[in-house]
């Protein structure tokens, strides 16, 4: 079983273990932050809101819920041909971008497959009942457990667990009513940070920040504003580009996705964003690898 709820465990267990199979696969289905911007202007990166795919052996799991999630349910019942679908959905956060997806995945509609959705707590609730309020009627015709595949909930603190034999540890993001951050260390030794909404703070919230991505082969990094925009929305809880650019080179980290766009940044915009990034690069003299994400973009570890 891909996973479950008692798939999570401390990660003090965590072994160890390299074989082909441990290929780690890491996909993206949504990369804009906010709201879904679907258009001729956002056809080269795309306008579905935040989602990643990560798959490692017969684990998969799925980095935020935003509209994202729809087509990748599409291809997972396509691709499943009769076979039961398995994954744990991590929510950062339950602002609607990151959750509106939910009720539109298509493998919910089948009993066979199986789904852990985890995520935090706030304000004294746990997550199941944050999640059922947000999807329910009048907001929703449905709730979640009446589409007929078996899901179960999971609410996220800071300790590290594990999903099968991917040990995760979460930390908290610097935005507006809490998200989470998260760390992959996969079989064979390979690891990734995924940091869907996070806003620069002082230099011991980027210290420590530093310190849980060090040494990962692959930072993903909200990059919603541009330096100039970001002087006007501070408080927002997002970063402009050059921030994900200064914590992965103090992180020695080698390669850098920059994602979490603003729903108002075109692709011509992006694309001077990509070569303004590339330049900072160039001009510190670092051998940073920097791309902009977009939907089907699909890398290996």
């Amino acid at each position: 079983m891909a996973c479950s709820a008692s798939a999570l465990v401390p990660w003090a267990s965590f072994r160890v273990y390299s074989s082909a199979m441990d290929r780690v696969r890491i996909k993206f289905w949504g990369v804009r932050g906010s709201l879904a911007a679907p258009g001729r202007d956002t056809v080269r990166f795309g306008g579905n809101t935040t989602c990643i795919e990560i798959v490692c052996g017969k684990t998969r799991i799925i980095c935020d819920a935003g509209t994202g999630l729809r087509p990748l349910g599409i291809d997972l019942a396509r691709r499943a041909s009769g076979r039961a679908v398995n994954a744990t959905i991590l929510l950062s956060h339950l602002h609607w971008d990151h959750y509106i997806g939910l009720p539109f995945f298509q493998p919910f509609f089948e009993r066979r497959n199986r789904f852990l959705i985890a995520g935090p707590e706030a304000g004294g609730s746990g997550f199941k009942r944050l999640l059922d309020e947000a999807i329910r009627p009048p907001y929703m015709p449905m709730r979640l457990g009446d589409l007929g595949a078996r899901i179960s909930y999971k609410s996220i603190r800071a300790k590290a667990f594990e999903i099968d034999r991917v040990r995760v540890t979460p930390i908290a993001a610097n935005h507006p009513d809490g998200a989470i951050g998260w760390r992959f260390d996969f079989p064979g030794g390979r690891s990734a940070a995924v940091m869907s909404d996070n806003e620069p703070g002082d230099d011991a919230r980027a210290l420590s920040l530093v310190e849980w991505m060090a040494g990962a082969d692959v930072l993903v990094h909200d990059a919603q504003y541009t330096p100039q925009e970001y002087r006007r929305r501070r408080g927002w809880g997002h970063s402009p580009f050059l921030y994900p650019i200064g914590l992965a080179r103090a992180a020695e980290i080698p390669r850098l996705y920059l994602t979490h766009f603003d729903p108002e940044s075109s692709d011509k915009k992006l694309m001077r964003i990509a070569s303004a990034a590339k330049a900072f690069i160039v001009k510190k003299r670092s051998s940073l690898r920097c791309e902009l994400a977009r939907e089907g973009l699909c890398f290996f570890l």
